[in-house]
């Protein structure tokens, strides 16, 4: 066997085993997205984010929105915002604190919106808000919302 059979069956093999071995990244539920801008938030004032979810299996992906809180001496009064649903699907919203725990939710109907109650955030801490359908309830093709995370 000549040397450039040798090298070129290498590199064949090294090809092969990096493709095996990337992982499929369209095949991963769900997608995270980390806000900036919530720390210097005003009274009042929000940030938008606009998501067009896909399916995985029969229900939508679950969607996950990080954030800082404000730096204060107390917690800070934030909430999470379904502004509208456009997914053909009722969607559960979710804020959750920086040690993990669900702070509050709602339930924004198909062509409507929601605003969880008001939760106090830990100062300068990270927090989430997340977003999905329940099972068997997949969105349509062409489904968009709008999220807000608002200080109050």
């Amino acid at each position: 066997m000549s040397r450039r059979t040798v090298l070129e069956s290498a590199l064949v093999l090294l090809v092969t085993l990096a493709v095996a071995l990337v992982p499929a990244w369209d095949t991963r539920a769900g997608q995270f997205k980390r806000l900036t801008g919530s720390e210097i938030l005003a009274p009042g004032a929000q940030i938008q984010a606009h998501a067009s979810p896909r399916n995985q299996g029969t229900a939508m992906e679950i969607d996950v929105y990080e954030w800082i809180a404000a730096s204060a001496a107390a917690p800070v009064p934030y909430r999470c915002r379904i502004i509208l649903n456009l997914t053909g699907q009722r969607l559960n919203l979710r804020m959750i604190g920086a040690d993990g725990s669900i702070f509050s939710s709602c339930v924004a109907p198909s062509g409507g919106s929601c605003d969880v109650p008001t939760g106090f955030a830990t100062p300068k801490s990270l927090h989430q808000c997340t977003v999905a359908t329940q099972g068997g309830a997949p969105v349509l093709p062409t489904a968009h919302y709008i999220l807000a995370i608002q200080r109050l």
